[in-house]
This record gives structure tokens, sequence and C-alpha cells, in this order.
């Protein structure tokens, strides 16, 4: 059913005339809170600071540094490509200590007796990260948006699927039987068949089976903001994620026709520097385009609110997820939530801060310095084998200048006396440039903690003490650890707390499952609530 309040906003909800689920303000009031804090939020457009940090990133990254060291016509445009070495190392580590052990997190009992169950709930939701969802995927996007743009970011939801399956001239057995696959639905007699009156009657019915399950993703960091006392995701008072999904799609999740057919064509604004930053082929060159053959494939921006209001009774706060157009002045859908369904973490934190630091933060000024000396390098080694000269037009003949640009070895230069042509002399580089890209390269290192030595062999570790070398990768790969753990602690975590709730109180019976090797039965239904 419809419910319609003030101009602008319409909403499809259950229970609002009935009085259920009610939010403690009038839909009007919703709209303008949502706007407020969407506002003053931290991420989208609204910093600009956090926005030009990922845009470099994510430029440096693919070795675009125009912006900061443009380079000088008939110069070197080399670019040292620290940040994206740095990710790429450190990645497969991160990777590794995620997905190749057997469990990724381990939920602990609660109570003598619980160890059962503890173990096959943490098995089941290995199942549903890495087999009901592309795992590897989803955490190898989420991990590599934290090393280069400070937050790692994954959103999970509980997925509403139902299978059917039509059956025809089927027994009244037959019928009866196949109820225990799932929800019979449709039954019809079959007509009686003329030339065997006395035949057994025969059913047609269809079978539906409940496919629901719980999903999670990877969300771009730049399309999600929090307000600014935002610490720990899980309590925040209000945030904010966008999404740009076709309208035949919003359809099909259950939201109002007619709401979602007047909703604005998505046009790109000064969110389009960082969607052309991630392109490697052009894909968002064309994204101006509006003109679509059909409302039903054309692409709208919504934007889904969460902010925690205290309730109409008591000193309890409920969670309200507002679904609304891009300016907020639309309100598309209303519903209260259980929990806020985000997991997020940084591979640094910042200690009483939401928003942390990034593995490319701190490796921008070593690409800096090491791209300007990559390019003196070169610069110098061009002079040198490219010698410019004087040239004395006096003692030159018909033949010198032509042969002094035929730049060749054994080639003579011809003139009048052989004093026609004088060497300049050039600056040269007054520092050893080898020496300085390795300081640098260390320097990096440090700051990152991804050095060569933990990547395999050194050429010098032969020559290093056996006890230097080792005492290198060791901190090395503590660094990687920390990542990790940090990683662990916020949004993995988070993600399987979550999940785990969300399967507990979605799901409606039981399965059959294969875990390590083995189908065994399992029931949500029967669950208890997990913290740890």
């Amino acid at each position: 059913m419809s419910y319609a309040g003030p101009e602008n906003v319409a909403v499809k909800t259950e229970d609002r005339e009935e009085g259920q689920d009610r939010p403690p303000y009038d839909d009007k009031t919703m709209l303008q809170m949502v706007r407020v804090e969407m506002q003053r939020s931290i991420g989208f457009e609204n910093d600009q600071a956090l926005r030009a940090d990922r845009l470099r990133a994510l430029d440096y990254y693919k070795g675009d540094m125009k912006a900061d060291i443009p380079s000088l016509p008939n110069r070197s445009r080399a670019v040292s490509t620290d940040i994206a070495d740095a990710v790429e190392t450190i990645l497969p580590d991160i990777m590794e200590i995620f997905t190749a052990g057997g469990d990724v997190a381990v939920f602990e009992p609660v109570k003598p007796g619980d160890e059962d169950a503890a173990r096959q709930e943490t098995d089941y939701l290995n199942h549903v990260i890495f087999q009901e969802n592309p795992g590897f995927l989803n955490l190898m996007t989420g991990f590599k948006d934290g090393l280069l743009l400070k937050t790692c970011l994954f959103e999970f939801g509980w997925k509403k699927d139902y299978q059917d399956e039509d059956f025809t001239g089927k027994s009244l057995q037959e019928l009866m039987l196949a109820h225990q696959s799932g929800q019979i639905v449709n039954v019809k007699a079959d007509p009686p068949d003329q030339d065997y009156p006395s035949a057994q009657q025969t059913y047609s019915f269809t079978v539906r089976s409940d496919c629901s399950r719980a999903e999670y993703w990877a969300v771009p960091p730049d399309d999600f903001s929090v307000s600014p006392d935002t610490i720990r995701i899980a309590d925040a008072t209000y945030c904010v994620a966008r999404s740009r999904p076709r309208v035949q799609d919003l359809i099909a999740e259950g939201f109002d026709k007619d709401i979602v057919l007047k909703l604005e064509p998505y046009a790109p604004l000064q969110d389009q520097q960082l969607q052309l930053a991630r392109d490697t082929a052009g894909e968002h060159l064309q994204s101006q385009v509006t003109d679509i053959t059909t409302d039903m494939l054309r692409q709208v921006e919504i934007r889904k609110h969460y902010i925690r209001l205290k309730d109409r009774e008591g000193d309890d706060f409920d969670i309200w997820r507002v679904v609304t157009n891009a300016t907020a002045d639309t309100l598309i859908e209303i519903r209260k939530e259980q929990r806020i369904p985000f997991a997020a973490g940084s591979p640094y934190l910042v200690a009483h801060r939401f928003y942390g630091l990034s593995l490319a933060d701190n490796l921008v000024e070593t690409q800096k310095i090491k791209t300007v000396l990559t390019r003196a390098l070169l610069d110098s080694s061009y002079f040198a084998l490219n010698q410019r000269y004087e040239v004395a037009m006096d003692q030159a003949n018909d033949y010198t200048i032509s042969d002094l640009l035929r730049n060749e070895p054994a080639v003579p230069v011809r003139s009048k006396s052989g004093e026609a042509v004088r060497p300049l002399t050039a600056g040269g580089l007054g520092f050893d440039a080898y020496a300085a890209l390795e300081y640098f390269s260390t320097v990096g290192e440090q700051r990152s903690g991804v050095v060569r030595n933990a990547q395999g062999l050194n050429p010098d570790t032969l020559h290093d003490t056996a006890k230097g070398a080792m005492a290198l990768m060791q901190a090395a790969q503590r660094r990687v650890r920390m990542i990790a753990r940090v990683l662990a602690e916020t949004c993995v975590k988070e993600l399987y707390l979550g999940l785990h709730a969300l399967i507990r109180e979605n799901a409606e019976a039981s399965s059959i499952v294969r875990l390590n090797g083995k189908w065994v039965p399992i029931d949500p239904t029967t669950w208890g609530e997990r913290n740890a």
C-alpha cells in the first residue's frame, strides 16, 4: 500500500497506516533531518581535503602525476610508481592471511557446552563469506580500497529470492511428497481424461523453494559519508551511502514504481573526477549522456540514510533507513532497521577518528621525490649523450651545421679551420643521483613496511649479516601483520557479526550445507546472539 505525506514525499511501506514502526517525527521532519546531517557529514564532495587525498592516490597509483609534477617540454616524463608497487606487493600477503587459512574469523563459545555450536556457526559463516558470495573478490576489492583510499568498506543485506518449479500430471501422493521440497502454490486439479474416466486424478502445481540468503559487497569509499563525531560505524548517529542503479533494478527491489519513474536522471557533477580517476579505459567519458531510449534503463541516484533517533517511549534508540533522491528532498522509502549494515576500517588507525590513513598517504612524498630524482637522472643522461655546441659561423662552411646535427660515432664535423665548433659546458648533477634514489627508496620502505628484502632474495642479502637480513624481514612482516590485524578487528569482525545477526533474524527454516567435506543440517533459528 502507498502512503502520501507532504509534497515530494511518498512512501511504500507495509505498516505505516497501522501505526507500527512509525518514526518519532513526521516525514517532512525526517527529510529535513537527514538533509542537514548529510550536509555536515564527512565524505562525498563535502570534505575537499578527503576528496583531494583520494583523487591524488588514484592518480598516483596509475602513474599520473601531471597535477603535482608537470613534465617540461623535451624533458623526461618518467614517473616513479612507489604507491602502486607497495599496494600490489602488500595486497597478496594480506589476502593470503585472510584466505589461505581455514578460518577468517572464529566465534568464541559463550557458555559451557557451546563449543560445538560456535564451531558450526563459524564454519557456516565462512561458507557464506566464500561460497555463497564471491568472497575473494569482495575482500580484495575492500582491502585495496583501504590501502589506497583510507577506508575499507563493506555493506551487507538479506536478499529474498524464491525459485519456482512447475509440475503437471502428478498424483496426490506425489503432491504430498513435493511439499517436503518447498511451498506448494497454484494447485489445480487436471481435467479428467475422457478416454479413461476411471483414471486416477492428477494435479498441476508449483513448488516454490526459498533461496533467500545473506549477501555482502564492497562499497566505494567515495560513495559513503558519516557524521563528524563517528568513531565506530556500528555506533554512528548518521551515515549515508549513495548508488546509481537503473530504474528497472529499483523496481525489481520492491520500490514504488510511480516514485522511481519520477526521479531525475543521474548527472555526475563533482564526483566525476573520482570516477574518471578509477577508469583505465575511459568508462565514464560518456556518463553525461542521458538520452536513453526507455525510462527503465535510465540511471538515477539514490541515497540510503541511516539515522539513530530516540524512540517515542522510553530511552532506547532506533535506527531508521531513509531512502531519498540525491538531494534528499524526495522520500522514496522509510523503515526501521536493527543495525547499520556496514563494516568499515582503515589500514592505519587514527585514534578517536573514523577515517584513518592509507598506505598511499605514507608514500605520496616519497613518490614525488623519486619522480623528480628519476627525471633529473634521465635528463642528465640525455644531455650527456646529446652535447650542445657553440658554432663560430665565420669559421663554419656549408657542411658544418649538417655534420653537427648528424650525431653518429666516427662522423666528422667539417669546418674551415677546425675551430668552428666548441662544446658548451652543461651544469652537472652535484650529487650522486643513484645514492639519492636508494636513500628515498629506504624512506619509502620505512614508511610503508614494504621492503625489498621481504619480497624475495635481494642481491645484497648475501653480503649482509644473517641476523641483519632476518631482522629486516621480521620488521616488515610485523608491519604487514599489524595492518591485517587492524582490518580484522575492524571491518572483518563487524562483517561477520553483522552477517551472523542477519542470518539469525531472517532465516526461516533449516537447510543442509556441505561444511568441511560433510553434509550437515544448519538451523539458524536456534542460534543465539554473538558479540565476539
